[in-house]
């Protein structure tokens, strides 16, 4: 984004920490505030009439769900970079936060110390978790170890751009390999690690710092 500002639409039921959060963003010279909403139905409506780089979302949010936003959204705005703002604290939730669109996931309680952080992190293509979830996933993440199914270079790349919420074959492409050999890392990716589902996937990569925190 040489030469333009970042175009942030932020979207959370409370005022008066939207008020607070556009006047942190206002303060930066290469982001502009180009919309807020308070509710999910106008997230969607003023987001899609809007351009918008990165869309600063509540998860419970009144009316639609944030969650439930981002899944619609990111279907018709596949470029938009999402970043959850919430007090969740769950791996379940943050699983399911990436699972639909989500490129970042900040708590709200560091908002002032990684907001913008997590900004530049999106627009760059990269992936962010608030470092206050790090105690957690590093829980999760030993326990996983203790396991000792440890997985190749190659499985730990498809894994994370899985985790990253793309399909076999945009990683085909990216990785330079057949469809079928990615479809293959992922059923070992799956077996080795008795993972159930995608969420369990999500969670692992975030354990083993395949996403940034």
């Amino acid at each position: 984004m040489i030469n333009d500002k970042i175009k942030i639409f932020l979207a959370d039921d409370h005022k008066i920490l939207r008020e607070s959060l556009i006047m942190l963003l206002g303060q930066e010279s290469d982001i502009e505030v180009v919309g807020e909403a308070q509710d999910g139905i106008a997230v969607e409506e003023e987001v899609l009439r809007k351009t918008v780089d990165v869309l600063i979302l509540d998860i419970s949010m009144p009316k639609r769900s944030g969650i439930d936003v981002a899944k619609n959204l990111v279907r018709q705005l596949p470029d938009l970079k999402i970043i959850f703002l919430t007090m969740h604290k769950s791996e379940e939730i943050l699983a399911e936060a990436f699972m639909n669109g989500a490129k970042g996931y900040v708590l709200k309680e560091n908002a002032f110390e990684e907001l913008i952080k997590a900004i530049h992190a999106v627009v760059e293509n990269k992936v962010y978790v608030s470092s206050l979830l790090a105690p957690t996933l590093l829980h999760g993440f030993l326990e996983n170890e203790k396991k000792g199914n440890a997985l190749s270079v190659r499985e730990r790349e498809v894994l994370k751009l899985i985790a990253e919420g793309y399909s076999n074959k945009e990683i085909s492409n990216m990785l330079m390999i057949s469809i079928k050999t990615v479809e293959t890392h992922r059923a070992s990716i799956m077996r080795k690690n008795n993972f159930r589902n995608i969420t369990e996937l999500v969670l692992y990569a975030a354990r083993n710092h395949m996403i940034e925190i």
